[in-house]
């Protein structure tokens, strides 16, 4: 008895099946102590990789006090200047090869591109600056050479980014190569052009945490020495409101049918995004951390979403346009729709939607609109004309 029951003895197939737990169980539990371990050890080698990256970055940064410290810890090395090369960080993607020196001692670097020897350097405030150390992946071939002053043969280091820098580049060549093999079967971005020369602009989304807002950006130096930049929120303003001057009262035009992408090409679409997803995560390995990648892959998922969506939902509930009633209110994809292009120069911003006098679509909206106004004017007058026969009998 046992709380009032009685105890039902186990058949002999349950009482099988215990003894089989009962023999894996012992095996199961080191398992997952050994698994634990693990992590434990891998999150240790994290933290110390993190802490001398960290150290590394403020020396390149030139972090003052922080240099002095380890400037200090090296006080009875030897002198000597170490020698990488890496990439030149100049802008127009110079791509030639360039060095990066150290001074052991000091910790002074120096950065020198062997084709234009003024590449990684802008003029601020009157004075040539560094840059160099900012962009990828220069900056990681320069925190591995520091990385070798500072903290030696560090294994946890080297366990966790020592092949970053690699990563980076064959991470940036393979979606490189995959985009020039695959071009996009559709595209649901805005089309915004730069006024002046007439290329796509490269929409970069805003930075959290910082004062850089999203906006669009021409990459290439005009004439007058200048890129061309736009922020995103003017682009919005301007095209909320041309779109609710244009389409006042004719709100259902936003779900004409010629607006919306093949099935097939959605398909397509969705499938290349997922495959360039792979690609990524097959390349990726050390370089995990890089903020700039982390972004573009988390817009490939959001992208692959949104396809997703639009296969489920169909687009123009995916667009919010089966709802949509105001300019201002469109979403990123509703505009992709609605608007033809964007054109951006430094004078303003000049929106062109798909619903303009004079293309295949306004004639054809506007005769469905006008045939539509006759019919209702032709029965209304039919019933005025029956009202009179009958007043008139």
């Amino acid at each position: 008895m046992c709380g009032g029951g009685d105890l039902v003895e186990p058949t002999p197939d349950q009482a099988a099946v215990a003894q089989r737990l009962a023999t894996l169980l012992p095996g199961r539990e080191e398992e997952a102590r050994r698994q634990r371990e693990s992590e434990r050890a891998a999150a240790a080698r994290r933290r110390s990789a993190d802490a001398v990256d960290k150290r590394a970055g403020n020396v390149l940064d030139e972090w003052s006090w922080r240099v002095d410290e380890e400037r200090l810890r090296l006080r009875d090395e030897p002198a000597r200047e170490l020698t990488v090369t890496t990439t030149c960080a100049g802008r127009d993607e110079c791509g030639a090869d360039a060095d990066l020196l150290i001074d052991t001692r000091t910790l002074k670097m120096r950065f020198r591109c062997h084709a234009d020897s003024a590449h990684g350097r802008r003029e601020i405030g009157g004075e040539l600056e560094d840059i160099w150390m900012y962009g990828e992946p220069t900056r990681y071939d320069a925190l591995a050479l520091i990385v070798t002053v500072i903290a030696g043969d560090d294994d946890a280091w080297k366990e966790v980014y020592g092949t970053r820098a690699q990563d980076y580049r064959s991470t940036v060549a393979a979606l490189r190569s995959f985009d020039e093999a695959n071009p996009p079967p559709l595209d649901l971005g805005v089309n915004v052009r730069c006024g002046i020369c007439d290329r796509r602009m490269s929409f970069h989304e805003a930075i959290p945490d910082s004062k850089i807002k999203a906006a669009y950006y021409c990459d290439v130096r005009h004439s007058d020495g200048r890129y061309h930049r736009v922020y995103k929120e003017e682009i919005d303003v301007a095209v909320g409101r041309h779109l609710r001057l244009e389409l006042r009262g004719r709100s259902h035009w936003v779900v004409a049918p010629e607006l919306a992408p093949e099935p097939e090409s959605v398909a397509a679409y969705a499938d290349r995004l997922a495959a360039k997803i792979q690609v990524f995560d097959r390349h990726i390995g050390a370089a995990g951390s890089d903020e700039s990648l982390g972004r573009e892959r988390a817009l490939l998922v959001s992208r692959l979403a949104q396809a997703r969506d639009i296969q489920e939902r169909g687009v123009f509930a995916a667009a919010g346009l089966d709802s949509y009633w105001h300019g201002d209110q469109t979403t990123e994809l509703g505009r992709a729709l609605l608007i033809d292009r964007v054109g951006c120069d430094r004078a303003g911003i000049d929106v062109v939607s798909h619903f303009e006098e004079g293309t295949d679509l306004y004639r054809r909206l506007r005769t469905e609109e006008l045939t539509g106004e006759i019919n209702g004017l032709r029965a209304h007058l039919s019933a005025l004309e029956e009202e009179l026969d009958e007043l008139s009998a």
